[in-house]
């Protein structure tokens, strides 16, 4: 098993959940997850942390956003002005149906020790909160804004539309640095009868942006745009039985994928594995997959990853028993050809 340290604790009675990691513009690491009562039906705020040693060490934990209700999943993007966006999505656990109060994105330009304004998503997926109730329409997130070689910023979205029943996933596209997610520029990425996609993530590759999503049918599909975002070609399945997934595009083009893995292959929990997906111009299937962590728990995964320099990888994953959130070192070597 790989080198691993503990990054944060939290507070008595709280357990971690959902890390993300980044690298600032200044250098540093910075790191965010959710903390709260449970993994569902709790309220959860954003704390987040800094490394000044490539993540050998960490800051003492704040918050960054706590509302009223359950704030989950949040993710990280640096901008290439050194801009840094956190996005999250909000539950507020009501019965017999709780209700998302959809996708926030925050503005920081001081490498997140302050945070702007919440900002709202837009998305057709998105009524009023007493419609939205009666339909069961919703819509979330798992992956990052990703920003693209014309500065354009795209954010992925999963959820359903009224009168569906099975949950698609979407693309909203700022032009002005994130500072608007207009509903109108929202595109398709997939949807079909029978299958649930969920927990889109993308991906900027040379040529291409590539979106990866989990679903409900024992593997994640891919599918990729060749006009910055505009239109997608129709999703595949891949051969990664993957979910809650984080894709890191390298410095030497290569991708690392982290996910949650659906099959028993290394134990009996959905325990965190990687590849390193070489040539991803040519297809992200075939590569062998090892595993990272294992918590020895039933809730974990959900990992994130930075390059800490070319070959060296720093992956974030956590463990609800110890109420911790924790790093996993690895290098290209220790992923299979």
């Amino acid at each position: 098993m790989p080198a691993q340290i503990t990054v944060a604790r939290a507070e008595p009675g709280l357990l971690p959940h959902f890390p993300d990691v980044v690298r600032l513009a200044d250098g540093r690491l910075l790191a965010a997850w959710r903390e709260s009562t449970g993994h569902v039906k709790a309220d959860g705020r954003i704390r987040v942390a800094e490394s000044a040693d490539n993540g050998r060490t960490w800051s003492e934990p704040r918050t960054a956003v706590d509302g009223p209700f359950d704030d989950r999943d949040p993710k990280l993007v640096v901008l290439r002005d050194g801009t840094v966006l956190l996005s999250y999505f909000v539950i507020e656990w009501t019965e017999p149906w709780h209700t998302t109060h959809g996708t926030w994105v925050h503005r920081s330009t001081d490498n997140g020790e302050t945070w702007g304004e919440p900002i709202l998503v837009g998305t057709a997926m998105a009524l009023p909160d007493q419609e939205r109730r009666a339909s069961k329409t919703f819509s979330a997130s798992h992956g990052a804004a990703a920003e693209l070689p014309s500065g354009d910023l795209l954010f992925p979205l999963y959820g359903r539309l009224p009168g569906e029943a099975w949950m698609r996933a979407t693309v909203v596209r700022s032009t002005d640095g994130g500072r608007t997610w207009p509903a109108e520029t929202e595109v398709l990425l997939a949807a079909a009868e029978g299958v649930h996609f969920q927990e889109p993530t993308l991906t900027v590759l040379d040529d291409r942006v590539v979106v990866l999503i989990r679903t409900t049918v024992g593997h994640a599909y891919i599918a990729e745009s060749t006009d910055d975002g505009h239109t997608w070609s129709i999703a595949r399945p891949t051969d990664m039985p993957a979910s809650s997934h984080h894709a890191l595009r390298l410095s030497t083009g290569e991708v690392l994928v982290t996910y949650g893995d659906l099959k028993p292959r290394f134990s009996e929990h959905r325990d965190t594995v990687g590849r390193l997906v070489r040539e991803p111009e040519k297809g992200w299937d075939g590569y062998g997959d090892v595993q990272l962590y294992d918590s020895g728990h039933s809730d974990q995964a959900n990992p994130s990853s930075v390059e800490l320099e070319p070959g060296k990888f720093l992956t974030l994953g956590f463990d609800v028993r110890a109420a911790t959130v924790v790093g996993i070192f690895t290098e290209a070597s220790d992923y299979p050809q």
